[in-house]
């Protein structure tokens, strides 16, 4: 592990232009570092799942990563530089190995088979795995390892990967996905057709009905976070305020299917000097 393995995956982070980069500004540099690795490794194996190619091809390269996974928590010195990095964050802040592959379990679920009206309770799963399992190896990082902090990271997980999904439908749409629950599909009696999904006037009350589930999880983590030394979730919680601000862009809104909503610089950099000012 070196200086230049750190700075290394800390221009991916920056590069990336995602507000999770702006998230971790605020974090002392041993943390910021961990939660840098945990980015890069989510990114690595959501490109593998969300990249073209066979699906076989696809199974092996997550596969791989696990056993990667593996050989680092036996030790084993990682091959490249995202893997020095991921041995420092596993050593220094006890991550746990079952995080990482939920992680990548999910991204398989992806792979295996295009999902499309999955069940609520295959949903909850699905978000469990891609973004409860992170928000999981990021308290770890921040320093709550109680019942109470998991609670935490797994409100956020959902409300974050939820808000993504409507952020995203008409996106997930173009590559045949589809995580819009059956539960709903059935509640507004919408044809399960792809193609003619986006035309139906009913999938803005669906797409509302995922945003209150949202807001539930956000609101119950803002209950959770009480809890806690303020200090230690500043990372988490300037995340909540990007995701809530982009929520908030599409809650009780005529959402615009054919544009991806997101926040541009000027957004991500008021949220940053308000929250450093509240």
């Amino acid at each position: 592990m070196s200086l230049s393995d750190q700075l290394f995956v800390e221009r991916i982070v920056k590069k990336s232009g995602s507000s999770f980069y702006w998230g971790m500004k605020l974090l002392e540099p041993s943390k910021k570092r961990g939660m840098f690795a945990i980015y890069d490794f989510c990114r690595k194996v959501d490109d593998i799942a969300d990249n073209s190619g066979n699906k076989i091809s696809k199974q092996n390269k997550l596969k791989e990563w696990k056993k990667n996974i593996n050989l680092l928590y036996n030790q084993k010195i990682g091959r490249n530089r995202l893997l020095r990095e991921l041995a420092f964050s596993i050593n220094k802040f006890k991550l746990r190995k079952e995080d990482f592959f939920a992680v990548i379990d999910g991204m398989m679920m992806d792979v295996s088979k295009k999902i499309q009206f999955p069940s609520k309770k295959n949903l909850k799963l699905y978000c469990t795995r891609v973004a409860v399992s992170v928000g999981l190896l990021s308290i770890r990082v921040f320093g709550l390892k109680s019942k109470l902090g998991q609670k935490y990271a797994y409100s956020l997980g959902m409300a974050f990967q939820i808000t993504n999904i409507v952020r995203d439908f008409n996106e997930d749409l173009k590559i045949n996905r589809c995580y819009i629950p059956m539960e709903l599909i059935k509640k507004y009696k919408v044809e399960k057709n792809l193609r003619l999904l986006k035309k139906n006037s009913k999938i803005q009350n669906i797409l509302q009905d995922l945003l209150i589930e949202a807001n539930f999880y956000f609101l119950k983590s803002d209950k959770l976070s009480e809890n806690f030394d303020k200090k230690k979730i500043v990372g988490s919680e300037i995340m909540k305020l990007f995701y809530r601000t982009l929520h908030k862009k599409m809650f009780n809104k005529n959402i615009h299917l054919n544009k991806k909503i997101k926040l541009n610089y000027i957004d991500k950099l008021s949220i940053f000097i308000r929250f450093i000012l509240r």
